[in-house]
């Protein structure tokens, strides 16, 4: 008979939440099937999330940077299940995306029942 006292059924596994604009949905699928990840919910949300557009930088000259700031609207919700390690690749991955889409992320550490 086994003990389940002693035996765990889960593992510790990140959610990883990504709230963005509908036109990253493509992107984001293609990079999560680049991880091999294949298990993940796409939902259709409403919210709101910070963009800052960075312009006027040259490395020749002294760095002018001006930024706008305003909101755009996120209409989509990934959510995915998935190591440490990937969830830094994910995150390392869609920070350049900041710059140009209302982009918000965030994960959990979790346990989840993985195969």
């Amino acid at each position: 008979m086994l003990d389940f006292e002693d035996y765990s059924l889960t593992q510790p596994a990140v959610l990883v939440t990504i709230q963005t604009e509908a036109i990253l949905r493509g992107s984001l699928e293609k990079l999560l099937k680049s991880l091999n990840v294949y298990g993940y919910s796409v939902t259709e949300v409403d919210g709101v999330a910070k963009r800052v557009r960075r312009f006027g930088s040259q490395p020749e000259t002294e760095a002018v940077e001006t930024s706008i700031e305003n909101y755009a609207s996120t209409s989509i919700e990934v959510r995915v299940v998935v190591s440490p390690e990937i969830s830094n690749v994910i995150l390392y991955a869609l920070k350049d995306h900041q710059r140009e889409f209302a982009l918000v992320v965030y994960r959990q550490k979790i346990e989840a029942l993985l195969e």
